[in-house]
Formats: structure tokens, C-alpha cells, sequence
């Protein structure tokens, strides 16, 4: 029985006394002790209202992640450049060459989506449109590379790296005989 007294004794809560006072500055103070020889009265301190905590609260104050179906749905699956072809040859002698890209599913433009096209890996030419033209491309061997950004400029999908050779072109004279 002394037992139960005092688990019932310390299960109540403790709550100190807390006093008012003006300061030296006329200012009202508060503590549980005031100064000696200041003129202090006892406040009456209510116990705060509290309520129980939701124990779902993170999950309904974050959305739920998308489901793996959901993302494969909204996910671009394929990105390949059809032109010019793999190891294909470019023939011009404005140095232009005509690029065009497959994209599934098409690009989300309301979603500020963008195609970005690299030459020999740096950035050529960035563009919402799978058909676009590069200019002064020097004669030689090159790499083209396509890529889906977000409006972030993170890459969402990449495409295989392909080589083309574009050449100019000559013409040679033919040499005639002498009469």
C-alpha cells in the first residue's frame, strides 16, 4: 500500500510557482524566485491544452510517391537519332547537317521538357522540336549525342553516342589530252 501511495504521489505533475514583479527598469518580470525585498505576487499558471499527435501526420503532409506504373506511364522510354545514320556520310559544303530524333513518349513541352543535341559532347543546339539543323560543322569525323532535359536542365534520358563523317564536296577537273 505505501507503494501504490507513492507511485500515485509521483505521478502527479510537478508544477513550480511562478511569481510577477517589476524590475529595476519598470519592466514586469516573471521567474519561480523573485528577488529579495521586491514587492511580488503569485500568478496563476493553467495547464496547456495539448492534444494527440496523429501518428499517420508525415505521411498525410507528404504526397505519395509515384507508383512504379505510374512512372514507367510518364517515364520517356526511347530517345534514338535517326539522322544522319550510324557511321553514316554527310555530304555538304555549308557544313550543314540535318538532325532528326525519335523520342517515346513525345516531349512534354507543357512541362518545360527540351531536346539538347550534342556535337562531339558539348552542347550544339537545344530545342523543342525532334528535327532541327546544325551549321558550320567542319569537314571530319564527329559524334552527335541527344538528350530529354526538365526544366531544371537535369537529363531525364539520353540516347546512344553515333558517329557520322561529313565531307565537302569536290569536284575534280578532268585533265583532256592534247590534240
Amino acid at each position: 500500500m505505501p507503494l501504490l501511495l507513492l507511485l500515485l504521489i509521483l505521478a502527479v505533475p510537478v508544477q513550480a510557482q511562478i511569481y510577477q514583479w517589476t524590475d529595476e527598469q519598470g519592466r514586469p518580470a516573471f521567474g519561480d524566485t523573485p528577488p529579495d525585498g521586491v514587492d511580488a505576487r503569485p500568478i496563476r499558471v493553467d495547464r496547456p491544452a495539448t492534444l494527440p499527435g496523429l501518428p499517420d501526420a508525415r505521411q498525410i503532409l507528404q504526397p505519395p510517391p509515384p507508383s512504379a506504373t505510374e512512372e514507367s506511364e510518364d517515364a520517356y522510354q526511347r530517345l534514338t537519332i535517326n539522322q544522319p545514320e550510324q557511321d553514316g556520310v554527310v555530304r555538304t559544303n555549308l557544313g550543314q547537317v540535318d538532325i532528326a530524333v525519335n523520342l517515346s513518349p513525345t516531349l512534354k513541352t507543357d512541362l518545360g521538357h527540351r531536346i539538347r543535341i550534342r556535337l562531339n559532347g558539348d552542347a550544339a543546339v537545344t530545342t523543342q522540336a525532334t528535327q532541327t539543323t546544325l551549321e558550320d560543322v567542319p569537314p571530319g569525323t564527329h559524334t552527335l549525342q541527344a538528350e530529354v532535359l526538365d526544366e531544371g536542365g537535369s537529363a531525364l534520358i539520353r540516347s546512344d553516342t553515333i558517329t557520322f563523317h561529313l565531307l565537302r564536296t569536290t569536284v575534280q577537273q578532268q585533265s583532256r589530252p592534247r590534240p
